[in-house]
């Protein structure tokens, strides 16, 4: 069998649909995402009050859409880098789960999720995009208020802990 070398990290620009096209897209495709639970340091995992739909007004782990070109390792350090303003090693995931998300909003919006577990430094400091997320904090244990989604991925990251 001949081993296909894998491409480096992409330079390209990602590519975002005009709002308009998007709402085409949600309406008739399955969106790819992806959602991380980021051990901060020995603190504990991130989790951020999310602002935007779907799960607006509640607890959420760190996450975004892959976009083209991205690779999976461009979309984990986009992630980091936009949601958290973390440097993530992508080489470093380990993977958790998949979950289909089924959502009443914009136009009943249905996700692919693929869900990884990744480690930081609690020295990096925690910079949250204020656009996505009204707060951010380090838990121990589910929250209440935590979109379905999430709930899946963290009640498995502590069952294989």
């Amino acid at each position: 069998m001949r081993m296909i070398p894998r491409p480096k990290h992409t330079a390209q620009r990602p590519a975002i649909a005009p709002r308009k096209e998007f709402e085409t897209i949600l309406e008739w495709a399955v969106i790819p995402t992806f959602d991380l639970v980021i051990e901060y340091g020995d603190q504990g995992v991130v989790v951020c009050m999310r602002r935007i739909a779907p799960y607006r007004g509640v607890w959420a782990l760190p996450g975004l859409r892959m976009l083209k070109p991205e690779r999976i390792e461009d979309t984990i350090v986009r992630i980091g880098h936009q949601e958290l303003g973390l440097e993530l090693e992508p080489a470093d995931r380990v993977f958790l789960g998949q979950y289909v998300g089924r959502f009443r909003t914009e136009h009943k919006r249905q996700d692919l999720s693929t869900g990884f577990v990744l480690r930081v430094s609690s020295s990096q400091d925690l910079r949250p995009n204020t656009e996505h997320f009204s707060s951010v904090k380090i838990i121990d244990k589910t929250p209440a208020r935590m979109g379905a989604m999430y709930r899946y991925y963290l009640e498995r990251y502590w069952t294989l802990r």
